[in-house]
């Protein structure tokens, strides 16, 4: 299947977030970047292609605090347009 990618003014490519989004989705990745790299925009592209391709299935996200958790949802639905009512805290 052919994956998604956001591109706009708001979120503009950025050629490593391309990659490491690909890599994620194509195989079993861990992304370590620092602060302000992009990390949740990355797991919001691979959550968002997931949810496409496999409707009925789940997603489980981990975080270690209950605001990081918050923050990936409102990445899923703000970047990708998940609807806030396929998520659970």
């Amino acid at each position: 299947n052919k994956w998604i990618y956001p591109i706009d003014e708001k979120y503009p490519e950025r050629k490593y977030q391309l990659e490491i989004s690909h890599s994620c989705i194509m195989k079993n990745t861990l992304v370590s970047l620092p602060t302000g790299l992009g990390k949740t925009l990355i797991a919001a592209v691979v959550m968002y292609n997931y949810y496409r391709w496999f409707p009925s299935g789940k997603i489980v996200f981990c975080a270690p605090t209950r605001p990081l958790v918050t923050q990936q949802i409102e990445a899923c639905h703000n970047i990708m347009g998940i609807p806030a009512a396929d998520t659970a805290e």
